[in-house]
């Protein structure tokens, strides 16, 4: 298969012999991973991304203290800092960089990011601390989704209704912050997470035509959203 147009360059050639990039998002419960695992039996050539060694991601975990920490103690001392879990998507952004553009070089691949850059994005964007409102911040986490675009050829954005992704997340052995909550609070966790994931989309489809696809998994089969992704691989393949 060959990459699509970049969306950085529409009035260039097209560049051939790149795998096909994509990211699988949506809220917790939404069914990602079992979408993964069903195009990887479906597809031959579906790849799941290759997160980054913790080697790499040192450097910029370094980084990203030392540009962000001066202003947090001059400015949020009041509020938190980044959590563990925080501080480690903020490394994988920069360092997945390189690692995702290596494995794109790997022609005639689908190469499929589940918990990728955009999901972490959004996540930092929502749910981070006070800090992420400063105007450092923002002018690293654009910089970042400006180059993560630039890999990505397509995003594919599983939903449901809160009610059903709250009873999923419930019935699943795997933790999640809101497994143990009210109601009330698992829906405003999920509302507020689909709000900002669904700017930090907008703006990459708007600016960059990044090629988007929606799907409702309380109201389509995970094999039945496969059938409709391959078929935009095929369209995609033709179109090159």
């Amino acid at each position: 298969m060959l990459r699509t147009m970049n969306n950085n360059s529409i009035n260039d050639t097209t560049v051939e012999n790149q795998a096909l990039v994509l990211e699988i998002i949506g809220p917790a419960g939404s069914g990602k991973t079992t979408l993964l695992k069903a195009l990887s039996r479906r597809h031959k050539k579906i790849q799941q991304g290759t997160h980054p060694s913790k080697i790499r991601q040192i450097p910029f975990f370094i980084s990203n203290t030392f540009s962000l920490l001066p202003i947090y103690l001059r400015q949020y001392r009041h509020s938190r800092w980044f959590t563990w879990r925080e501080t480690r998507s903020m490394a994988y952004l920069g360092a997945g960089l390189q690692v995702f553009q290596q494995q794109a070089s790997n022609n005639d691949a689908v190469v499929v990011l589940d918990h990728g850059p955009i999901y972490r994005l959004a996540f930092l964007r929502a749910l981070g601390p006070d800090i992420t409102t400063s105007q450092s911040y923002m002018n690293w986490w654009v910089n970042l989704l400006n180059k993560w675009i630039a890999t990505l050829d397509m995003l594919i954005w599983l939903d449901a209704p809160n009610a059903i992704l709250l009873d999923r997340i419930r019935s699943r052995h795997t933790k999640h912050a809101i497994k143990e909550k009210c109601k009330e609070e698992g829906y405003e966790f999920l509302t507020r997470y689909r709000t900002f994931l669904a700017q930090t989309i907008s703006d990459s489809v708007s600016d960059h035509r990044l090629l988007l696809l929606n799907f409702d998994t309380s109201k389509e089969t995970i094999e039945k959203i496969v059938d409709k992704i391959l078929l935009t691989f095929d369209s995609i393949t033709n179109k090159a």
